[in-house]
Order: structure tokens, then C-alpha cells, then sequence
């Protein structure tokens, strides 16, 4: 039995596309993303407690570790930059432990 042309350029043709379905990765990586639920927030450690900051909202979370557990206290939301922080009357609810 002979094969002919029309059958190894198809064939050909079929290996080249999956040779280049299977190196997509290593030329076009996906970048990697954060979980939904922070994605946004930028964290800044300190001795015994740590910033948040929502990139969405503008709010400012202060956790410090007291006592063998950290408590999270409202700064207030940047609502413009070179501006003060705003403080909020009653701050938005603490972020739900996982």
C-alpha cells in the first residue's frame, strides 16, 4: 500500500499545529493571578502587625497582633491622592475569616 502526497502534507500539517498547541505555553505563559476574593489588596508587614490596602475601595486596614490574635482596625479610605484619608463614621465590615 502506498501513501500519497495529499496524505503526508495532511499529516504533516496536523503534527506541525500540535507541536505548536503543545510549546504555546512556553512562549505565551499564562500570567499568574491572585484569588478573587484579594485580588487588589496590596499588604505591608511591620514588626508585630500589618497594612492592607484595597486598590478597589481605597480603604486602609491596620491588623496588629495583641494578646495571640490579630484585630483589624478601619484607618480610613484614600479617596484622592495628596489628599488625607477620609474618616468613615462607621467603617465597612472586617473582611470574612477563612
Amino acid at each position: 500500500m502506498r501513501i500519497d502526497a495529499y496524505t503526508k502534507t495532511i499529516l504533516t500539517v496536523i503534527a506541525l499545529f500540535l507541536g505548536l498547541i503543545a510549546l504555546r505555553p512556553i512562549f505565551q505563559p499564562m500570567p499568574a493571578s491572585a484569588q478573587a476574593s484579594l485580588s487588589g489588596v496590596q499588604f505591608t508587614p511591620a514588626s508585630s502587625s500589618f497594612n492592607a490596602f484595597d486598590a478597589k475601595s481605597g480603604d486602609v486596614w491596620l491588623y496588629s497582633y495583641e494578646a495571640g490574635a490579630y484585630t483589624a482596625k478601619h484607618l480610613g479610605r484614600i479617596a484622592q491622592l495628596g489628599q488625607p484619608m477620609t474618616a468613615m463614621l462607621q467603617a465597612p465590615a472586617a473582611p470574612a475569616r477563612r
